[in-house]
């Protein structure tokens, strides 16, 4: 195979070439789950922190006066799990330093 076939072979598979960035495939979005995780969250400061503590405390005791509005149990098991992301959120925003970003 002589230097002008090769030539010949790698300009045929330029324009594959070209193509393939064109191609990349979009960002990896994350889900709501890690949404709601204080410990991957970018960015995530002392204030902030104890805002989505509050947040989810609030959420927790909306869920426990609707459980006893409409008496249905089934609002009390979102109501506990409100409430440990509140003390999660809670901790970790005793661990962080003051308005220094995480990591």
């Amino acid at each position: 195979m002589g230097r002008r076939s090769r030539a010949r072979a790698r300009e045929a598979a330029a324009p594959v070439a070209a193509a393939a960035p064109e191609a990349t495939p979009a960002p990896r979005r994350r889900g709501w789950l890690s949404t709601v995780n204080p410990f991957k969250l970018r960015q995530l400061t002392r204030s902030r922190a104890r805002a989505g503590a509050v947040a989810f405390g609030v959420l927790a005791l909306v869920c426990v006066l609707l459980g006893r509005a409409f008496e249905d149990v089934a609002w009390y098991s979102s109501a506990v799990l409100l409430a440990v992301l509140a003390v999660v959120w809670g901790i970790s925003s005793a661990l962080l330093g003051k308005d220094d970003p995480a990591g």
